[in-house]
Parts: structure tokens; sequence; C-alpha cells
């Protein structure tokens, strides 16, 4: 009898199980079938169009023809894209560029302004988008406003200094100007549990920043020679864009932060005020009484959700970590236009379990 109910038990879980298997094939096969009918519908009709989606316009007030487009800053400034549940949104830095392309080519723009609200992030990516801000300034003439809300420091204002006026809230918090590399090391506690790093490396300087060394003198000085050209450089464009001289920008940057009533006794910033004082300013500038207001919203195809969704499905594990700006999206170290003590939630990828 007892022998009777193991085998029972046994045929029911093996049953089970190979319900499930035949459950899970079953639904990869489908989405796969569904996202190659998706795919390729969505690709004949790109081509067939020969056109490249537009991103749709968000009327948030306002009448007329004549517009004023809001581009969000928000968040960590990166150039890697992001996963959602469903979908992979474009990185910060492609989302600001391909915003000020739909606004460069639409006549009916009068003028931008950038919404920010960002603690800063990669010099590089800070760079790229200051670049864009500026070719678009010289191939349009359209004025650019900046409007800053809660944080806009470090490279925020980098990208934010060649703007045709800043309008900071009073609550604001900026500045951070100054260059900064995260690095973390444990050297003593590698030597107190006995682990030997044992890279082969080309060079003595090749594992610079390693955090399983303690850093040399040389080493610091080459670190510290990169910091300040990055600085120097955040430096010259604070100065030409403010058109401030070198060393009154310099007395400001020690990388302290600032509100917005401070900022505008520093010249840092133009006007206290708020979005509504954003657009009123804009729409003077552009000479304009009557505009409607505009943000760009990105539309997502199915077969785009479908893709985001077989990556999250499938790719990389995320684990998320409360700490305070050690790794952004990345697990390696960079120089950054960054105010640290910015708390917030970053994430660490960590390799897929098998």
């Amino acid at each position: 009898m007892e022998e009777t109910k193991k085998r029972s038990r046994l045929g029911f879980w093996i049953s089970t199980s190979l319900a499930i298997f035949f459950f899970l094939i079953s639904v990869v096969l489908l989405f796969t079938l569904l996202g190659l009918l998706i795919i390729k519908g969505a690709f004949l009709s790109d081509v067939e169009e020969g056109k490249i989606r537009k991103l749709v316009e968000v009327v948030v007030e306002g009448t007329g023809t004549d517009k004023i487009t809001i581009i969000p800053v928000k968040g960590i400034i990166t150039a890697q894209p992001s996963k959602k549940l469903l979908y992979e949104t474009p990185s910060l830095v492609d989302s600001v560029k391909k915003q000020l392309e739909q606004a460069r080519d639409d006549d009916d723009v009068k003028a931008v302004i950038l919404e920010i609200d960002s603690p800063g992030g990669g010099i590089t990516a800070s760079d790229i988008i200051y670049k864009e801000i500026l070719d678009f300034k010289e191939k349009t003439n359209k004025k650019v406003i900046v409007s800053m809300q809660d944080v806009a420091a470090s490279g925020a204002y980098y990208i934010s200094a060649n703007a045709d006026k800043i309008i900071s809230h009073p609550t604001t918090i900026t500045g951070s100007i100054g260059v900064i590399m995260p690095l973390i090391n444990i050297a003593n506690l590698v030597e107190k549990y006995g682990i030997e790093d044992t890279s082969i490396k080309s060079g003595d300087m090749k594992d610079i920043g390693s955090p399983f060394k303690k850093m040399s003198n040389e080493e610091r000085e080459v670190l510290h020679n990169i910091v300040d050209e990055m600085y120097t450089r955040f430096l010259e464009i604070i100065s030409e864009g403010r058109n401030m001289k070198m060393e009154d920008v310099r007395k400001l940057a020690d990388g302290r932060i600032y509100t917005g009533s401070q900022a505008l006794e520093n010249g840092l910033v133009d006007q206290l005020g708020y979005i509504e004082d954003a657009i009123a300013v804009a729409k003077e500038m552009a000479g304009l009484k009557e505009a409607k207001i505009i943000k760009y919203k990105k539309t997502f195809t199915l077969a785009e959700i479908f893709s985001g969704t077989m990556n999250n499905l499938f790719g990389d594990r995320i684990i998320k970590i409360d700490i305070n700006a050690l790794a952004i999206e990345d697990d390696f170290p960079r120089f950054m236009y960054l105010w640290t003590g910015y708390q917030q939630n970053y994430f660490l990828k960590w390799p897929a379990l098998n």
C-alpha cells in the first residue's frame, strides 16, 4: 500500500513537471512567433514609408502655430540605455539629442526649454549634450532656456552654462563644479584575508585604480593630471557661457553646492523662478505673444516591447543596491561631473546566475 502511494506521488510530480515544461516551451514559441510577425511588419512598414518615426507632440498649454518645446533632462547623465519591464529606453544622451533634432527641423518651434533635474553624470555624456545644445543654437538661432528643478549640479550645470538664460527655483541645488573619479580600495581587506591579485599586466600602470592594491604616488599623479585637465575644461565652459573671468569661476568651483539664491548672487544663474517664468522668458526672447507649449513623447512599437521583454526575461539579472554613487549602471571606474552627495538608488549589473 505504501509503495503504491509513493509511486502515485512520483507519477504526480513527473506529470506536473512535464506539464510546466511544455507550457513554458509553448509560451516561448508563441512569443517568438508573435515577435517575428511584429518585427517583420514593423520593418516592412518602415522601409516602405522610408521615414524615421518622429516623436509624438503633446500640448501642455497654449494655442497657435508657434511652439516652445520643453525637453526634460532628468536623472543621471549617461550614454547607457536603461531596461524597463517590457522595453529598453534610450539613454539620456540619445533622448535629448533626438528631441533637439526634432525641434531643430520644425520651423514652428521658436525656442527650447531644458527642464533639468539631475546631479550630473559622466564627463563624456555631459559634453555630448553640451555640444548638441551648442550646435542647435548655432544652426537654428533659436533660444535655449534652462529651468532648474530640484537639482542641477555638476554635469547638469555643465550643460546649462551655454544657455541663453538660466532660471533656477529658489530651492534648487546647483554648483558642485568639479571632477570626481569614485574609487574604492580594499587592499587592506585583501591582505587581511590572504587574497592575492594575480592579474597579468603589460606595464606597471596597467592596473591603475585597481581596488586590490594601494595606489602609488606616481599613479595618483597620473589620475590627478587627468582630473585637472577635465576640471579646467569645465571652468572654460562656464567662463565662456556665463561671460565670467576664469579666476572668478575658479573661486566658485571648489566642488561646493549652492542654493538658487546663492547661485544668483554669484552669477551662476540669471533669475529665480518656476517653469511658468521660464515659459514667459522663452516667449519674450523669441518675440512671441502666444505659443503652444509642447513636450515630445516616444511611442514604442510592439516589436520594441517584445524585444525588451525577451531581453529582460533572458538577459542579465539586476540587483538593486542603495549606495551613494558608487556605481551607475556600469561596473567600471570613470571620471565624472557628478555631485556624489545626491542620494539615489543606483543599479549594479550582475551576471546571470546559471
